[in-house]
């Protein structure tokens, strides 16, 4: 398992004439993302001033280029989509994005039938302009219609459609411009984080609000058909039933289960610690942390990295489960 390290970024815009390294003229650089979006922003505070004429011109149009990494790696590679500034601050703020906002922004509609998510998914991002990078191979043919559908919501369903067959978990995220698909498993060499080193500060919570450890199944008619429950909860937290109708011609056992799976104990935890490119929605992490008895590999459901003021500092949402983002738009299509 890999342990902390410390990297200062920088920045570059690009022009038609190439790029210029701008790293000196942010405040403040914010790189995040997370499980429920498929762009990552770049979030960064510039110095200006209406008065200064010693101080540096910097173009940076909407839309135009712009890059952020730490070393070799480009980090982030993207567009300006927004900017503020007024004459009695001494910062603009700009808001970029990477090529996933051309993706979450832009509707289509298509017709597929017997095509793979990836085949899908490299048309799409062809007509859109999106390079791709890696992409999870399933092998699953998906026949699915779609009308003025988001992209992304297209790719997201291809890949949700075939989870259910290959049982694996899919993500959708940017390396640098180009758009990647991978499988959701453990991190190789996730990084550490433990009390006394790089871990900052740790919350964790448990809720059994939402609780449901017995499902009764019933017809259509209401008539008790049969139950399925998880044993060991109702004796450890007392009955929390659910009612389920089964359809016509139809096992609702598998459907039971799948409920009592996705509506257990609820956990939740987040830390901030020294920062880590590495820690990225997606990936997973190890922490221990005595006094909330976090001891756990988790899942990175959100992540945040600021710099500023020489210090480089990460916040994380994370999960317990590996869980990937489903999409279910469009329907069947007709044969």
């Amino acid at each position: 398992m890999e342990q902390y390290q410390y990297r200062q970024p920088w920045v570059s815009v690009r022009h038609q004439d190439g790029e210029r390294d701008v790293s000196h003229m942010f405040r403040r650089i914010e790189w995040s993302g997370d499980v429920d979006s498929v762009c990552r922003k770049l979030a960064l505070e510039m110095i200006v001033s209406a008065t200064d004429p010693r101080l540096p011109y910097v173009y940076l149009p909407l839309a135009g280029g712009i890059r952020m990494g730490v070393g070799e790696q480009t980090l982030f590679y993207g567009h300006v989509v927004s900017k503020d500034k007024s004459t009695d601050s001494s910062t603009m703020s700009v808001t970029c994005y990477d090529n996933g906002f051309y993706l979450k922004n832009s509707k289509a509609s298509r017709k597929y039938k017997g095509e793979t998510p990836e085949a899908i998914t490299r048309q799409l991002c062809s007509t859109y302009g999106v390079p791709t990078g890696a992409l999870a191979q399933t092998g699953v043919s998906i026949s699915r219609k779609f009308s003025a559908a988001a992209v992304y919501q297209i790719i997201d369903t291809a890949y949700t459609l075939a989870s259910r067959q290959t049982g694996k978990k899919y993500l959708l995220r940017f390396d640098a411009d180009k758009l990647e698909v991978v499988e959701r498993t453990v991190t190789p060499q996730s990084v550490i984080l433990s009390r006394g080193t790089n871990l900052q500060t740790a919350a964790y919570g448990e809720s059994m609000e939402n609780m449901k450890n017995r499902v009764i199944i019933v017809d259509s008619e209401g008539n008790f058909l049969r139950s399925v429950s998880d044993d060991a909860a109702v004796t450890r937290y007392g009955l929390l039933a659910d009612v389920l109708t089964q359809r016509d011609g139809e096992d609702a056992t598998a459907e039971a289960r799948d409920i009592l799976a996705e509506n257990g104990v609820e956990r939740t935890a987040s830390v901030s610690c020294l920062g880590h490119t590495k820690l990225i929605t997606g990936n997973t992490v190890w922490i221990h942390e005595p006094y909330t008895g976090l001891a756990n590999t988790c899942w990175i459901d959100a992540d945040k990295h600021v710099w500023q003021n020489g210090v480089y500092a990460t916040s994380l949402t994370l999960n317990f489960k590996n869980e990937m983002r489903e999409s279910e738009s469009g329907s069947e299509a007709d044969e």
